[in-house]
């Protein structure tokens, strides 16, 4: 890697400075700037997270995920950056995971999800994930996919 290159570490954290960007610009807008929206909803379909779990679950086969409830309506705190863990810090262990693990994982069970519940949030319904995040990020696969078809298919002529 040369030294202008970023390492997949430094991209993701850029990509996560970011969201709480577009976060805070959507909020601000009382959720109408449809172009930050959409902008945030790509950037978190690309970028790996951070999740509060149990102490010691990181380890097992199964993750315990750190929920909290509000009006009887619980949520999967995801966050990015464990600075955003609040109080929540000391009380669990940390784990980053890809976009489509989690995706699938708040669908599969109809979880809602806020992002970065302690400040400036961003509420996440599993339709929301279903019917948007999950279809774009298959997308995506897909003509990655087919980008590298064709390039493996490209033979220079010698």
């Amino acid at each position: 890697m040369s030294n202008s290159e970023l390492s997949r570490q430094q991209i993701d954290q850029i990509s996560r400075m970011g969201i709480k960007k577009l976060i805070e610009n959507y909020s601000k807008s009382q959720g109408k700037d449809q172009q930050s929206l959409s902008m945030l909803l790509e950037q978190l379909a690309k970028t790996p997270m951070y999740f509060a779990v149990q102490k010691n679950s990181a380890s097992s086969a199964m993750l315990n995920f750190i929920t909290l409830t509000v009006n009887n309506q619980v949520f999967i705190p995801i966050f990015t950056d464990p600075d955003e863990f609040g109080k929540l810090k000391d009380q669990c262990d940390c784990v980053c995971l890809k976009p489509m693990d989690y995706f699938q994982m708040l669908v599969d069970n109809k979880r809602h999800a806020v992002v970065n519940p302690f400040g400036t949030y961003f509420l996440m319904w599993p339709e929301l994930v279903r019917d948007h995040m999950l279809p774009y990020m298959k997308q995506a696969e897909d003509f990655d996919r087919r980008q590298s078809e064709q390039k493996a298919d490209f033979k220079p002529i010698s």
